[in-house]
């Protein structure tokens, strides 16, 4: 049994109400499709693409994807998911956590010394 499963039976959290929890914050709203829209009007523009985002007030839309069956289960099994998914478990953990009452957790608490998945570079050299 893994770090990450010994944790789910010790908070007596379910995979699948963390899984549907997961579905719902990572589901996107009306705001969020403004945000995308925004975002993409300001790459768009020429004196803007060397501003950052943040200058602007545009925020990072959530992704509308949750947590699938197979990422929960490498996670339940100690192997290495990638970082984006690690996040997404945390969030999903923390809100059931602190809904229950309880205290937030970090990334270390959920997967012990469980390295994150590194995948290719997807980045050229420039020429």
């Amino acid at each position: 049994m893994g770090v990450f499963q010994q944790f789910l039976d010790d908070k007596q959290i379910s995979p699948a109400v963390l899984l549907r929890r997961s579905r719902q914050l990572e589901a996107q709203s009306a705001e969020d499709r403004v945000l995308k829209r925004k975002r993409s009007a300001h790459r768009r523009e020429k004196e803007g693409q060397q501003k950052p985002y943040a200058e602007k007030g545009l925020d990072k839309p959530r992704s509308g994807r949750g947590l699938s069956e197979q990422q929960l289960a490498a996670a339940r099994e100690d192997r290495p998911v990638s970082p984006r998914v690690r996040s997404k478990l945390v969030r999903a953990v923390n809100a059931l956590l602190t809904k229950g009452g309880g205290a937030p957790v970090d990334a270390k608490a959920l997967f012990g010394e469980v390295a994150a998945r590194v995948g290719p570079t997807t980045k050229k050299a420039a020429s």
